[in-house]
């Protein structure tokens, strides 16, 4: 299982470098167009519509798998370990419930949406609804992931964490990197 949820993190993480790439390559063109030679693509402004619902739930799931949502951990910080154990196990599982959720009538919104078309391109306006509960789907299977390393470890992973030791050495990166940039010209000039 721990490889199927890897291959499928780096699928969503491609789709969503790809749709960014997509979009920007489609806003810039629509952009030159309208700007330089007085014309513009109809057909982009809902492509591009289309592909950035896509992209915001496909890139919070990313996000949930790379726990990179914001998170206020000055209390879940101050609890005793046995504490932050059972938060972290009740906030899988209500994430789940709300995913859950989410997917089942999400998808019963989005083949509902089907039947009616967008307006200049016809494409049908559900296949914009339905990354709420795809993007739900893989939530899910990132939280279950979750929750079997947090209880199969007896450890506190998931979803609530950032230990101290990891933003000091995120805080120690930065600061190589930026000296790295900006010592790198000094070099070269000397």
């Amino acid at each position: 299982m721990k490889r199927m949820i890897g291959l499928l993190e780096k699928a969503v993480y491609a789709l969503c470098a790809l749709l960014i790439a997509l979009l920007l390559g489609m806003v810039l063109t629509q952009t030159l167009c309208r700007n330089l030679f007085r014309f513009a693509f109809v057909q982009v402004e809902e492509l591009c519509i289309l592909m950035l619902a896509w992209l915001t739930f496909l890139a919070a799931a990313y996000s949930l798998r790379r726990m990179g949502h914001v998170a206020v951990d000055f209390f879940f910080n101050k609890m005793p370990r046995k504490a932050r154990y059972w938060l972290n196990i009740a906030t899988i599982l209500l994430l789940m419930a709300l995913m859950a959720f989410l997917a089942w009538h999400g998808f019963g919104l989005s083949m509902r949406q089907m039947r009616t078309p967008l307006a200049i391109t016809r494409i049908p306006r559900g296949y914009m609804f339905l990354a709420a509960p795809v993007s739900s789907v893989l939530m899910l299977l990132f939280l279950a992931d979750s929750l079997v390393d947090c209880l199969g470890q007896n450890a506190i992973t998931g979803v609530v964490i950032d230990t101290g030791e990891q933003i000091d050495a995120e805080l120690q990166n930065g600061k190589k990197l930026a000296d790295e940039v900006l010592n790198a010209p000094a070099e070269k000039e000397g």
